[in-house]
């Protein structure tokens, strides 16, 4: 089926901030099947295998090769295409009882 591209979407509190747009080939998402979701994670759909791997990608930074699950693949199977803004987001915490 070769490439798959797929709109990234970052939301917060429900609202979309920015999406990204990734690329992904068929044999990423073949890669998931009964046997790796018993092992690793509950992705079912393509779209579902896109945003975990699009998650990573781009707010990691990761390579395809450094996620569970497709460490035997090649990192050009999946790429970022464009990249979302998220340059406006800080990341804090607070204690809570």
């Amino acid at each position: 089926m070769g490439k798959r591209k797929f709109k990234v979407i970052f939301e917060l509190d429900g609202w979309d901030v920015d999406s990204g747009l990734i690329e992904l080939d068929q044999k990423v998402i073949d890669v998931v099947d009964d046997e790796w979701r018993s092992q690793l994670y509950d992705l079912h759909t393509p779209e579902e295998i896109a945003a975990h791997i699009g998650y990573n990608l781009i707010l990691n930074k990761a390579k395809l090769t450094d996620l569970d699950g497709w460490a035997d693949l090649t990192n050009d199977l999946a790429r970022v295409i464009r990249w979302p803004n998220l340059d406006d987001f800080s990341v804090k915490a607070e204690e809570i009882e």
